[in-house]
């Protein structure tokens, strides 16, 4: 205990540092540490069966498998998140594939990117532990920022389970929580001696033009590697094609699968922006003024 204590609070604070802690603890240890417990509860009833912890050993082998094939083809690979009580394995797993693939002694570029829903009201206090994590094991920090896809769902599992909604009270909460987090970490990326990559996945203009006003207050080049800018393919091309336009590094994402699989997901895209609807009508409404404006130039052309 007393060696333990050494390597938890090297600095004899009294108290045990969080991130020390979770990189020495695993879902796998968890059978060991909770099978002499002497009552039931929440992290007994969390702890994996024999057969789990296979499936989740399998799962990571598939995990580094992919990583692997991607850090050696320098492919960035970026995964996605889900809802709440899935997400804490979720960011188990991509920590461990950061450190090992974002690792700064191995790469010049971040490999794995984490995703981080913007409509959780502690996702600025999860970023900052991230950043601050990558800062002390020394790997590249990257991240995808949306804004969430399952509100209604988690508002609901939390009535019913009766806690606190994670959710932000109001859509202007959730807008501000955004910008601030693509904020915090351009300025973070001029701290730090490690690349930070961002990709921010939003169809929100007022977004888009804020952190190109962060980053040409930062004076990063808008061709810089550090922030990323994506939309769903078929949708708010206007964006896309004039963030291109313009020099800064602008994304396509094309959802591939069944139909039964995609659509669902498509929906909930919707349902994350709720003025998305206003945006495709807005943008049928570009698309017409400008193929207007080539008819009359064919035809003026053609006189």
């Amino acid at each position: 205990m007393p060696e333990l204590m050494h390597i938890l609070d090297p600095e004899g604070t009294g108290q045990v540092d969080y991130i020390t802690w979770s990189k020495l603890l695993t879902p796998q240890d968890l059978p060991a540490i909770t099978k002499s417990c002497r009552e039931t509860g929440p992290l007994e009833r969390a702890t994996p069966t024999e057969e789990e912890v296979e499936l989740i050993e399998r799962m990571h082998e598939r995990a580094h498998s992919l990583a692997q094939e991607a850090f050696q083809s320098g492919t960035r690979l970026l995964i996605d998140a889900e809802q709440c009580r899935f997400q804490p394995a979720i960011d188990a797993l991509t920590l461990e594939l950061q450190q090992t693939y974002n690792a700064a002694d191995k790469t010049d570029m971040p490999i794995i990117f984490t995703t981080y829903q913007c409509y959780l009201k502690d996702i600025m206090e999860h970023l900052a532990l991230d950043v601050e994590r990558s800062e002390r094991f020394n790997y590249h920090f990257a991240c995808k920022l949306v804004r969430g896809a399952y509100m209604e769902s988690e508002r609901a599992r939390a009535e019913k389970m009766g806690y606190a909604s994670p959710i932000h009270n109001t859509v202007e909460d959730t807008h501000e929580c955004y910008n601030d987090a693509v904020a915090y970490l351009v300025r973070h990326s001029l701290e730090t001696d490690k690349q930070v990559e961002i990709m921010c996945a939003t169809h929100n203009q007022e977004s888009i033009e804020k952190a190109i006003a962060v980053m040409n207050k930062c004076g990063i080049d808008r061709s810089s590697p550090t922030l990323h800018f994506a939309q769903l393919y078929g949708m708010s091309d206007n964006l896309t094609y004039n963030l291109g336009k313009s020099g800064f590094r602008a994304y396509k994402y094309v959802p591939y699968g069944e139909v039964a699989e995609v659509m669902p997901y498509l929906m909930r895209r919707a349902q994350e922006n709720s003025a998305l609807m206003g945006n495709a009508s807005r943008e049928l409404s570009l698309l017409r003024t400008e193929l207007f404006r080539r008819i009359r130039g064919s035809i003026g052309m053609a006189a």
